[in-house]
């Protein structure tokens, strides 16, 4: 009578079945040599030069973007609406920019001093709001002491601008300042209001380069409180930061040729640092596996851009089909917001398929030389226990879930 097998040998061999079997799968991945696999390991290869190159394209964007000065200032329409109609209107029977178009730009100059009178300035100031009337882009500015306080001390001067709302820009907040130099060096102070001052306010600010910075920030914090490795959080940060800035250089050259509405260049920054993070974390949590579980550094970033980066491709061809797709709203203000951001997400997922398999490679397996927390965060093959043993359940009951998901949709 033959033996049967202990409990030791059973779960010997049912591990030893668990392992070849992976080895299989990695044996036929690695055996395919598609063309993902062949960039991925071309990019180990030549790390350096794809930093190098990555760093040359976006200075070289950069620059022609600024050399080309393209401008953001399109007005937009809502053709066959009733909105346009009466924008339409409008137009036809006065002097004035339709509103639905931006409006006619416009803005205040006040004058304020602390103690003393506006009056004893009066010679400076109207000779300032003579300069200020000049201007070739202002249509017209009021005499500011006709709207003056009871006390003497604020006199404000209401400015309208030939141009709509949307050609304001920082260099008509540049003219006033010089317009303006000769009161404020007698002591009086200048402060602007409605569309100058938003423009002014934002040319303080840095052009709100301030909310990109802390974006990032909590960006870096939030994963590296995820994964627990400085390198590993450090990767897809920079991979993100160059695709965005590389693509809003790019979206800078186009808008030199084709007019882009004034709020693409935060809509693309905002899709794509999101995306460009999301990406290169697909690709860095399959690397990081695949280091630990004992994988030459370079064959491990060939099997990552195998099956992760494939992933990368088909979602961000999925997320610019969409962006794209906001034309078939018949919009078109709409729809170049979202061939903007588009550009930006294909940008970023070039840099998520070449630059991160690069950097990975440079890491190789001090990816977790410094760690925050023991155990660093990868992609476990391990069936057994969190996202892993949901997405087992669920393949086992599809259909039991998508009619769940379904009810709760149809419930919302």
């Amino acid at each position: 009578m033959p033996r049967r097998p202990t409990a030791a040998a059973r779960d010997k061999g049912t591990r030893g079945d668990i392992l070849n079997g992976h080895l299989s799968r990695s044996n036929q991945e690695d055996g395919s040599r598609g063309l993902f696999w062949k960039l991925g390991k071309w990019c180990a290869d030549h790390r350096w030069y794809i930093v190098v190159a990555w760093a040359l394209i976006l200075v070289g964007v950069t620059f022609g973007s600024s050399s080309l000065n393209g401008a953001f200032n399109q007005t937009f329409a809502l053709p066959g609406t009733s909105a346009q109609i009466g924008a339409d209107l409008v137009k036809a029977h006065t002097d004035q920019p339709a509103a639905l178009n931006g409006g006619a730009a416009s803005g205040k100059v006040v004058f304020h001093r602390s103690s003393g009178t506006l009056q004893s300035n009066k010679t400076t100031i109207d000779a300032s709001v003579a300069e200020i009337a000049g201007l070739p882009t202002v249509k017209s500015i009021t005499d500011p002491f006709h709207a003056m306080s009871p006390d003497g001390q604020v006199a404000v001067a209401s400015v309208t601008y030939n141009d709509d709302i949307f050609n304001l820009n920082t260099a008509d907040v540049a003219a006033i300042d010089s317009a303006v130099e000769p009161v404020t060096a007698a002591g009086v102070a200048v402060d602007y209001a409605g569309d100058l001052g938003q423009v002014a306010d934002l040319r303080a600010a840095g052009a709100s380069s301030i909310s990109e910075l802390i974006g990032i920030g909590i960006a870096l914090l939030i994963l590296l409180l995820a994964f627990g490795s400085v390198i590993a959080t450090i990767t897809p940060v920079i991979s993100a930061v160059v695709g965005i800035f590389a693509g809003l250089g790019v979206l800078g050259i186009l808008s030199a040729f084709v007019q882009f509405p004034s709020e693409s260049p935060t809509l693309a920054l905002m899709m794509g640092l999101g995306v460009g993070i999301d990406y290169a974390l697909f690709l860095s949590t399959r690397f990081r596996q695949l280091v630990i579980d004992g994988e030459e550094p370079k064959v491990a970033v060939a099997r990552t851009v195998a099956s992760s980066g494939r992933s990368v491709i088909i979602a961000a061809v999925t997320v610019v089909i969409s962006l794209v797709g906001l034309y078939a709203a018949g919009v078109g203000f709409v729809g170049q917001l979202g061939v903007s951001a588009g550009i930006t997400v294909v940008v970023a997922a070039l840099a998520a398929i070449t630059l991160v398999p690069a950097l990975l490679a440079i890491a190789g397996r001090r990816i977790d030389v410094l760690k925050v927390r023991k155990q660093p965060i990868a992609e476990p093959v391990d069936d057994a226990a969190g996202w892993h043993k949901y997405a087992t359940r669920l393949a086992k009951h599809p259909v039991l879930y998508l009619s769940a998901g379904l009810a709760v949709l149809v419930i919302l």
